[in-house]
């Protein structure tokens, strides 16, 4: 699953899921479902005029949703051996 962050003219930001070519309106369930069944999020699509610093912070979030993924897969394999 791929979020796609965008920022409209009043500098709302908004988040949708892109699921395929499609965007969805962003749910966390279906987001916890994708987690579980990839293990990862891919790089997010941030589209409008975002600062840097709002870049990096949206790359962060996902890269620490990533890697708490990944540590809590890593630790249940290694109950099951």
């Amino acid at each position: 699953m791929k979020l796609s962050f965008s920022k409209n003219d009043e500098l709302e930001v908004s988040v949708k899921q892109k699921v395929g070519e499609d965007y969805r309106a962003f749910n966390y369930t279906s987001m916890i479902k994708s987690l579980i069944e990839n293990k990862m999020l891919d790089e997010p699509e941030i589209n409008g005029e975002f600062s840097d610093s709002e870049r990096a912070s949206i790359l962060s979030m996902i890269t620490h949703i990533n890697n708490e993924v990944s540590e809590f897969y890593n630790e249940e394999d290694a109950q099951d051996e």
